[in-house]
């Protein structure tokens, strides 16, 4: 036993030791596709992390785009506190996004379980084709027809409303505090974003035969099944709506732009529109940066909060 237990470590020290290449002989030896992927890491650097870095460093600095570029530390961000543009702006940002969260989640999935309880392939194939033809329509184009069925003299809406008796109900819908983010809310409706109806409608058509044909002869009903088999097993599909609407929503600027430019005074002002009108009217590109920053948080807080939080029944 003692000549057996001596000889184990001999045997032991005896494997040969195993090859461990480095980090850089591995680059080397795939260099071709580190090549292949440099120009689209050239790009990202370039156009993403340096744009996100320089606002980072510059939010800590007064700086008009030109030669002032004063280190000033936190006032950027302590001013925030104090502009009143700026607090407004996130208090309407809460009401946008949370509705334009619902009203791109519950109508694109309605639409989805509609085409996917649909017998005819043929009519289900011309309804999906219905709903993705808005997305061939120029956004700028369609804030534009927008704006024009807004306004107060020539608008469709208030025509509309004239012609079936309701005059009373006419407004100058975006000059009116009480309704201009109302109004901006309901852009596009009843057409449906194309993005998110494609993820949902792609989770349900996902979901395998057998588990409906399962709810089928158990005796589950429409609702009963979209509540116990639908919505649970495309919960991922639907965080990745919120989130993406969240994300979409907390950056638009353009629409704000075109139809009420954050009029009247503060009622439809957003943070990314503010942060425009801070770099490219007043020359605040220091503040502006800071915004950016301010912006960057609360989407990455969205990202986090749905990630870990939200989570499904599987515990995804």
């Amino acid at each position: 036993m003692a000549d057996l237990a001596a000889s184990e470590p001999s045997e032991l020290t005896a494997l040969p030791p195993r090859k461990q290449t480095s980090v850089v002989r591995r680059i080397i030896r795939s260099r071709n596709l580190y090549l292949v992927l440099l120009p689209a890491l050239t790009l990202l650097l370039v156009f993403d992390w340096y744009p996100a870095a320089s606002a980072l460093y510059n939010s800590f600095y007064a700086w008009n785009g030109g030669k002032l570029h004063k280190f000033i530390g936190l006032e950027n961000y302590a001013y925030m506190l104090q502009d009143r543009a700026f607090t407004t702006s996130l208090r309407n940002l809460v009401f946008f996004v949370g509705f334009r969260v619902i009203f791109q989640t519950v109508f694109p999935f309605i639409a989805a379980e509609l085409i996917v309880n649909l017998k005819n392939a043929n009519w289900a194939y011309r309804w999906k084709l219905i709903f993705v033809i808005p997305m061939v329509v120029p956004y700028l184009v369609m804030v534009l027809i927008w704006r024009f069925i807004y306004s107060p003299q020539m608008g469709l809406l208030n025509q509309i409303l004239e012609l079936v008796g309701l005059q009373s109900w006419t407004h100058a819908w975006l000059s009116d505090p009480a309704f201009a983010m109302w109004a901006i809310g309901f852009v596009r409706f009843p057409w449906l974003p194309t993005l998110q109806f494609l993820i949902l409608l792609g989770g349900l058509q996902s979901i395998p035969p057998e588990v409906l044909e399962s709810s089928q002869i158990d005796g589950a009903g429409l609702l009963r099944r979209i509540r116990h088999i639908d919505i649970p097993m495309i919960m991922g599909q639907i965080k990745l709506v919120v989130i993406l609407t969240a994300i979409f929503m907390t950056q638009r600027f353009d629409l704000f732009l075109v139809l009420t430019d954050g009029g009247p005074g503060y009622a439809t002002m957003v943070p990314a529109l503010h942060l425009y009108h801070s770099a490219f009217n007043f020359l605040e590109f220091g503040y502006a940066s800071a915004i950016g920053v301010v912006l960057f948080i609360i989407m990455l807080t969205l990202t986090v909060i749905n990630l870990r939080y939200v989570q499904t029944e599987e515990g995804v």
